[in-house]
């Protein structure tokens, strides 16, 4: 079978960080024609590289390849990049500015970035694009938010919100709690993990009796102050407040089956989004049947972190979903 697309990874300089980036174009395509679009592709929370692999945890969903790779196929070029953190190869260029920048708000000078890096790596090859998108996965679609309702987002043509919250990462802590919590144990554990919570809100330090287990105030309490302020500066954002000042078009995309943010942040982002003047039209909802978190078909019967980094490309449904709206953008 020939290939049908091609990587090209390079650096992503930005915030005094060298990031792993890749561009993917589709294998063959006529020069004198323009390609469907150039999307920015914006990973989620936690430490993944630029494939979105997760090395810190030993899962490798590979999601952000098979998202950028499908794409590619069906005629979109496709800008990824690694998040920051341990096992995602980014590296320090400057370290007085990439200490300032490892917070929420430089989540979005990088993105940014990123967004001008495409549009420089693109002129470089002499590709043009019909259209410019930035797509943003789970967390990452609270920073696409943020960047499609800047300055620098304003010469989108549109906004993917691909399994978006509609809360703070502090809310989406309290719905996952139920799913990681034998149920005999559940109301101890809501009770420390609002009071540790509280504390992050506050800009307190949690208590050291509430900094047990691996999850909910146990994960909390085992994070440095610094990670502490990011979750208190993200969980700040209300994903469904910005989501009602974006000017673009709109698609949100949606597993039926995502456990990490169910279907009702969706439903609840896509409200924000057709309350806009003319948010009827300029809003798009895809819910996928089956899918989840990582838009994968995962069997019943692998489950927890063997689910999370469940092998095996995105649904094609996902991608299909993308091309066909932003062909049909006017």
């Amino acid at each position: 079978m020939p290939d049908t697309f091609s990587d090209h990874f390079c650096t992503l300089s930005a915030a005094g960080w060298r990031i792993p980036a890749a561009l993917t174009l589709p294998a063959s395509r006529d020069a004198a024609s323009p390609l469907a679009s150039a999307i920015l592709l914006i990973p989620g929370s936690l430490f993944s590289d630029v494939n979105g692999d997760f090395p810190a945890w030993s899962a490798f969903p590979h999601v952000y390849a098979h998202l950028a790779h499908q794409l590619a196929e069906r005629g979109h070029a496709v800008y990824r990049f690694a998040k920051l953190g341990p096992g995602t190869g980014s590296e320090m260029d400057d370290p007085d500015v990439a200490a300032h920048h490892r917070t929420w708000d430089g989540r979005l000078v990088i993105a940014v970035a990123a967004l001008e890096t495409m549009r420089r790596e693109l002129l470089a090859r002499g590709i043009e694009t019909t259209r410019v998108i930035a797509a943003g996965h789970s967390e990452g679609s609270v920073v696409v938010g943020r960047l499609g309702a800047s300055e620098a987002g304003a010469s989108l043509d549109g906004v993917v919100l691909l399994a978006g919250p509609s809360v703070g990462i502090l809310e989406i802590m309290r719905e996952q709690a139920p799913l990681m919590t034998p149920p005999d144990q559940l109301g101890d554990a809501m009770r420390q993990l609002d009071i540790a919570i509280g504390h992050v809100r506050r800009g307190e330090a949690i208590p050291a009796g509430l900094a047990t287990g691996p999850y909910g105030a146990g994960a909390l309490g085992s994070m440095p102050p610094e990670a502490q302020r990011y979750m208190r500066d993200v969980d700040a954002t209300d994903p469904t407040a910005l989501a009602a000042t974006l000017p673009q078009r709109v698609l949100v995309v949606q597993g039926s089956d995502d456990t990490s943010v169910p279907p009702h942040h969706a439903e609840r982002l896509c409200g924000a989004l057709r309350a806009r003047e003319h948010g009827d039209e300029r809003t798009t909802f895809a819910l996928v049947p089956g899918v989840s978190h990582m838009f994968k078909v995962v069997p019943p019967e692998v489950t927890g972190a063997a689910a999370f980094g469940y092998p095996g490309p995105t649904d094609a449904r996902v991608t299909d979903a993308i091309d066909h709206w932003i062909r049909e953008l006017v």
